[in-house]
């Protein structure tokens, strides 16, 4: 038999757990989409900025000088700057998130390889 308690007040608190784990859930999957969208255009800037790749004008004025869809290397490097930071913003709340998981990870890590915890 099934010692499930049915008072109001337990039933309440189990639909509370289950409200937070789905709340938690939705946050990580948020964040999850969030990262992918903030550090592939992170990425994309970054690589557009790479000067060893030539797509960098090169001379004086170089920062004026229009590169890819009419956008200068200032302003490539205006969007990489606040693309990066918004993802670095996004990267330590998803930290924050997943804290605990981490620390379970690490702490299986060290005694995978037989390191005292």
């Amino acid at each position: 038999m099934s010692t499930v308690a049915t008072t109001p007040a337990a039933i309440s608190q189990r639909t509370h757990r289950t409200l937070k784990k789905r709340l938690q859930a939705y946050a990580r999957s948020l964040t999850d989409i969030g990262l992918i969208l903030l550090w592939l255009p992170a990425t994309f800037s970054g690589v557009i900025l790479w000067e060893t790749l030539g797509f960098v004008p090169e001379g004086p004025g170089k920062g004026e000088r229009v590169m890819l869809w009419g956008l200068s290397t200032n302003g490539w490097g205006e969007i990489h700057l606040w693309v990066s930071l918004a993802a670095v913003a996004f990267t330590l709340f998803h930290i924050v998130l997943d804290w605990k998981a981490l620390k379970g990870a690490i702490r299986y890590f060290i005694r995978a390889r037989g390191l005292p915890a």
